[in-house]
């Protein structure tokens, strides 16, 4: 009988054991599957095959298990890591900060048209306008087509660097094209160089008071991208001025170290809530080790020794996955759909601000009456960036979007269309125009962030203006060529591509709305 309970006894203690073992595993694997899920998660946009760590079979099958972003994207998981920050008050000196950035680039590239009177006039009175005509575009093409570039590097390098970096970048193009005295160096300097040094500025300040605001980020967008149409206000009538106290060569130099001192300082200011890429990865790639050596320095059972295999594993993981440039945020449909909305409205966006001028002067007004509806539109475009930017925390940044590009749309098919001789239709276009168009600009960033959250913003914002830029350097030569084949007489066909093209744009941000929230009436 003692025998018997003794053999009990002893089957008790060995089941014992194994259940504490099996428990000790387990409580491994999982502490390991947490381990794993926190490091390889990887930031919005980027889609990254599952990890297996050369572990156990059940540590194996526990991490290749873990869903990727692609799969978090088709449930619709598309609010990314971060966007639960509260709104915090320094984020107003960002925004701040960020108007003053945007009013030194935008102005100045909005305000390329008195440099182009300069030089038809005087110190390049001998190229045409067509080759002239081109140093603006190459900004363009400088600033919006290199945004996928420029973002990603905000993204990993940090707001503060590149926007430093462009402010830098900018001020020694601006020096350079004082020197100048053939147009192609004019394409390089005031042209390209400009543009990439603006592209690097522009982005990070277009997309870190996103991270300061969730309540509030449409309203605070909106007074970000109110700092270029007041900037190109100012500036061109400074240039002008000082064109006649000082001379073209001078006053470029000046505005050359107005860059300096303005966006330099402002880009001090800036302070991401975010971590970059480049500190992320130090960050891990310290903790990984440390955590790596505690496992070693434990008993040297094969189960522990799986597991510091494991984290060893991970440590490697994100420097082999990672690129230098992602485009994966295209493959959600929902942004991919936000990304030909910014290409298709861009299309008809600028012909307005292109052949309007030309238009009320054929049809009665006199220049300086053209000169001044171009300031009101402009004005209104200042007004509608900040007023429908605070709209959108209200109804929506999509809801916002489509009633933009639908009133712009509308504003080109009615009342530009028959406006004829009447100054005062015109005026009432430039009202109704430049307040929703503006709207337009400062709406695209939020509703980017809306979809791909805010800790790779930079990135995504980049992607969808290389679209913009795509659709602007499309839409507005078709513009002028379809008025070339009249003689520049009758503007109606180009009257209603440029409508068209917003109201395509207008149709798509339908299709994006009921997307994310099939209710016609649904905040989205």
């Amino acid at each position: 009988m003692q025998h018997q309970d003794d053999d009990l006894n002893k089957h008790q203690t060995e089941g014992a054991v194994v259940a504490t073992d099996q428990h000790t595993q387990e409580e491994q694997h999982h502490q390991l599957r947490e381990l794993a899920e926190e490091i390889i998660t990887p930031p919005p946009g980027t889609l990254v095959a599952p990890l297996v760590i050369q572990g156990s079979n059940n540590d194996e099958a526990a991490i290749s298990d873990l869903p990727t972003t692609e799969d978090k994207m088709e449930q619709g998981m598309v609010e990314a890591h971060h966007d639960n920050l509260e709104d915090d008050p320094y984020g107003w000196i960002v925004v701040a900060a960020a108007f003053f950035v945007q009013f030194m680039v935008i102005g100045t590239v909005n305000g390329y048209g008195v440099y182009e009177n300069r030089y038809s006039t005087n110190e390049y009175s001998n190229a045409s306008t067509f080759e002239l005509s081109w140093v603006g575009t190459m900004q363009i093409i400088g600033m919006d087509l290199t945004g996928p570039i420029t973002g990603q590097l905000a993204d990993h390098f940090g707001f503060r660097i590149s926007c430093c970096i462009g402010g830098i970048l900018m001020c020694l193009s601006l020096l350079a094209t004082s020197f100048s005295t053939q147009v192609w160096e004019l394409y390089i300097f005031q042209g390209i160089t400009y543009g990439f040094g603006a592209s690097l500025a522009f982005f990070p300040s277009l997309a870190l008071p996103s991270q300061y605001f969730k309540r509030r980020r449409g309203f605070a967008t909106g007074i970000v991208v109110g700092g270029g149409g007041i900037g190109g206000l100012a500036l061109s009538p400074l240039t002008t001025a000082l064109f006649s106290k000082i001379g073209y060569r001078w006053t470029v130099r000046v505005m050359a170290f107005l860059h300096l001192g303005i966006v330099i300082p402002a880009a001090y200011l800036f302070k991401s809530r975010i971590e970059s890429g480049k500190d992320l990865a130090k960050r891990l790639k310290r903790e990984h080790s440390d955590r790596g050596m505690a496992a070693a320095s434990t008993t040297g059972s094969e189960d522990e020794k799986a597991s510091t295999e494991g984290v060893e594993a991970i440590d490697e993981a994100p420097t082999k996955k990672k690129n230098s440039l992602d485009f994966s945020a295209l493959k959600e449909k929902r942004f991919l759909v936000l990304f030909l909305i910014g290409l298709s409205s861009a299309n008809g966006y600028f012909n307005p601000f292109y052949y309007f001028p030309r238009y009320a002067q054929t049809h009665g007004a006199s220049v300086s009456t053209a000169s001044l509806l171009i300031g009101v539109l402009n004005g209104a475009s200042a007004v509608g960036r900040v007023s429908m930017g605070l709209a959108s925390d209200f109804i929506g940044d999509v809801n916002t979007l489509l009633i933009s590009c639908l009133f712009a749309s509308l504003s080109i098919l009615t009342l530009w269309l028959l406006a004829g001789t009447s100054l005062a239709l015109m005026t009432l276009f430039c009202i109704t125009y430049g307040f929703f168009s503006g709207s337009f600009v400062s709406i695209i960033p939020t509703v980017a962030a809306h979809l791909c959250g805010i800790a790779r913003m930079a990135s995504v914002t980049g992607i969808v203006y290389g679209g913009i830029a795509i659709g602007s350097l499309i839409g507005s030569p078709v513009g002028g060529a379809i008025l070339d084949l009249s003689d520049s007489k009758d503007y109606r066909p180009m009257q209603l591509w440029a409508g068209l093209m917003m109201g395509a744009g207008a149709v798509l941000c339908v299709v994006l709305k009921f997307m994310m929230n099939p209710r016609i009436l649904g905040r989205v």
